[in-house]
Parts: C-alpha cells; structure tokens; sequence
C-alpha cells in the first residue's frame, strides 16, 4: 500500500470513528441500539479513531510498483531485448478504479444517511413492525398464581393511585382468563407513544398507544399496541407524541383474539424516556 493509500485509509478511519462518537453524544444511538449497547459504540470509535491517527502519522513508504518485469521487445530491426527495471519506470496500466472512487462510495452514502435518515419509523414502519396486529407473547409456563395482594406489592402506583403497568403486562393478562379476573375493570395508568387507531374505529372514538421492543438493536424491534377509547372523537395530544395515558381496563374479543382496552380518563403529554424501548426478556 502506497504512503498516499494509507493516509486515505487513515483519514477515512478517522471519519468512521468520528461519526461513531457522533451517534453516542447527540444521544442518536439510543433510537438504534438497546442501552447496555451504547458505551461499545463509544469505545469502539475510539479504537477505529486510534487506528486512523496512526496510519495518517506512520504511512507506509513502499512503491506503488514494486513487481519486476522480465519480457521482450520485438523492435523493428527483428532482434529481441529484454529488461528488469524493478518498478523503477512502471508505465502500464493497473486494472480496477482509483482510490478516490472507493472512498468517495464509501463515505457518500455514510453521510447522506446521517444527514437524511429521521431516527424514527414512518407509521407504515411501525404497521409492518406489529403495530396494529396481537403480539405473539407467550407468559412462562412455569409463572406461579398471581393474585390480587401479588398485584397491591409488586406493581407501583401513580400519586392518583393507579396501577402503572405496561403494555406487555396487559397482553398477558389478557391470554390468562382467571388473572385476567383481578385487572379487569381495574385503574391503571400506561405510558408510550400515541397515534391514530385504524381498526376496530368505526366510530372514530379511539387512538392507540405503543411501545416498541427489542432484544440489541432496531433491526429486531417489535411494537406492542393497545386501543384507547375515548367518551369522543380526540385529537391531542397530538400523534407521536409520548403520553401517559390513565383510565380502566377492560378486555374484548376481535376476531377470535381476546385484547385488553383502556377506556380513557385523562391522557397528558409527558416527558420521553431516555430510551423508549422495552426489552425482551
């Protein structure tokens, strides 16, 4: 590799790391990854900007051409020569492009990305990720009996004394008919992002509020969403927003799934969470 090649490569190293260290500061990561994953993104753009400072100090002094040549000429006058300069005067042409296109491949796409991509999915994301489908969540088989004191000890109230549950607990109160018995009509309280309800609406009476799940990062994420029901049709707080959402849950049969329902009291915007994902367990 050439001084010039290795000082490119150096340079590039050194972007990467940058942008790298970039996501963990701006707080970018934490719409990607899950955050016992975060510190590595840091550590790791450390270790690619510590390369990167190295080959831009230390290039490597080797020839670009440094192979011999032994073949002949056939010249006019009919005899043959043959020379081994060593790489000294290397004229001919090397297959392949310069390094400036693959540079330039790489790194335009990188910051295109950074600068268009949103950090969110579209609501016809969040619909292919499960958002208006019944989560495939099964409780574990081995779970004890739950009972109304297990429910007073173990799940916190808000100061209006409300249970705070989550969305997940909700779906598997909701596969267990004999739990389902000490939630239902009970206050509680949900917290996630809300939008607009487009099934099982014809009244135009409910939103629905969701978390998002993953196991590392976005790339497996899951949305977990619940139907909210209004006295009447509701805009605000306004879509996408983060909101704690209080009120009495109920429970319906929808085609053949049986599906918890929060028939709302107040829903108020609230301050987002470091991070909004919920994590598999």
């Amino acid at each position: 590799m050439s001084t010039l090649h290795t000082r490119l490569f150096g340079l590039l190293a050194t972007i990467w790391g940058g942008i790298l260290i970039y996501f963990y500061t701006s707080m970018r990561v934490k719409e990607y990854l899950a955050p016992d994953f975060h510190h590595l993104i840091m550590i790791g753009g450390i270790g690619i900007i510590i390369l990167g400072v190295f080959s831009l100090l230390n290039p490597s002094s080797e020839t670009v051409c440094d192979h011999g040549h032994g073949h002949a000429h056939h010249d006019c006058d009919g005899h043959d020569h043959a020379h081994d300069k060593g790489g000294e005067d290397c004229h001919h042409e090397h297959e392949g492009h310069g390094p400036s296109i693959t540079y330039a491949l790489t790194l335009l796409p990188l910051i295109g990305a950074l600068y268009f991509t949103q950090d969110k999915l579209s609501n016809l994301g969040l619909t292919k990720k499960g958002l208006y489908e019944t989560p495939s969540l099964t409780p574990p088989a081995d779970a004890p009996p739950f009972t109304r004191e297990d429910l007073e000890k173990r799940v916190p109230k808000n100061a209006n004394g409300e249970f705070q549950l989550s969305l997940v607990t909700a779906y598997y109160v909701a596969g267990d008919r004999e739990v389902e018995g000490i939630f239902n009509n009970l206050p509680v309280e949900f917290e996630g992002r809300i939008v607009e309800e487009k099934v099982n609406n014809q009244n135009g009476f409910r939103r629905r509020i969701y978390r998002s799940m993953i196991t590392c990062c976005a790339a497996d994420m899951s949305v977990v969403g619940m139907s909210l029901e209004f006295d009447a049709p509701n805009a605000d707080p306004p879509n996408e927003t983060w909101v704690k959402a209080s009120g009495i849950l109920t429970f319906e049969d929808i085609k053949g799934d049986r599906l918890p329902l929060l028939k709302v009291s107040k829903v108020v915007a609230t301050e987002e969470p470091y991070s909004e994902f919920l994590l598999r367990e």
